[in-house]
C-alpha cells in the first residue's frame, strides 16, 4: 500500500534531515502529491529504507486514530445522561420562574404601599416620595423589557 507522508515523516523514515528531501524535490528527483510524499517515491531514491521505521509510522497512525475514536466515544454523553441533564435544567428553570413571580408580587405590593404611604405624608415628604416612586416605576419598566 502506497502511503502519503508529510515531509517530516518521510525524513524520519529515511533517516535524513528535511533539507535533503527538499533538495530532491527542488531538483525534480522526488515528486510530491498534494503536499505529501508517496512512500514508493522514497523507495526509488532510498532503496535501503529501514522498514522498521515505516512500521513505526503505521503504528503511530493507528495510535492516533484510536485516540481520536476513544476521545469521541468518551466525550459523547449517553442518552440517560442527556435525559438527566434536561430534567435538571427544567427543574432549575421552574425554580427561577418561581423566584421571578415572587419578585413580581413583591414589586406590585411595594408600589401599592408606597402610593398609600404618599397619601399620608405632608407636601414636602409627598414630593420626595413622588420622586422615589417615579424612579422605582421607571426602573421596574426597564427591567420588564429585558
Amino acid at each position: 500500500m502506497d502511503h502519503l507522508l508529510s515531509l517530516s515523516q518521510a525524513a524520519r523514515m529515511v533517516g535524513v534531515p528535511r533539507k535533503v528531501l527538499q533538495h530532491y524535490i527542488q531538483r525534480g528527483k522526488l515528486s510530491v502529491f498534494e503536499g505529501s510524499i508517496r512512500q514508493s517515491e522514497l523507495f526509488k531514491i532510498f532503496p535501503d529504507i529501514n522498514t522498521d521505521r515505516s512500521g513505526m509510522i503505521e503504528k503511530v497512525r493507528n495510535i492516533q486514530a484510536d485516540a481520536v475514536n476513544k476521545y469521541m466515544t468518551d466525550s459523547t454523553p449517553s442518552p440517560d445522561q442527556l435525559v438527566s441533564e434536561v430534567q435538571r435544567l427544567r427543574a432549575e428553570l421552574r425554580s427561577a420562574e418561581d423566584r421571578v413571580a415572587s419578585y413580581q408580587l413583591l414589586v406590585a405590593e411595594m408600589k401599592t404601599r408606597m402610593s398609600a404611604f404618599q397619601k399620608q405624608c405632608d407636601k414636602n415628604q409627598s414630593q420626595m416620595l413622588s420622586s422615589l416612586i417615579g424612579w422605582f416605576y421607571s426602573q421596574c419598566k426597564l427591567r420588564e423589557k429585558r
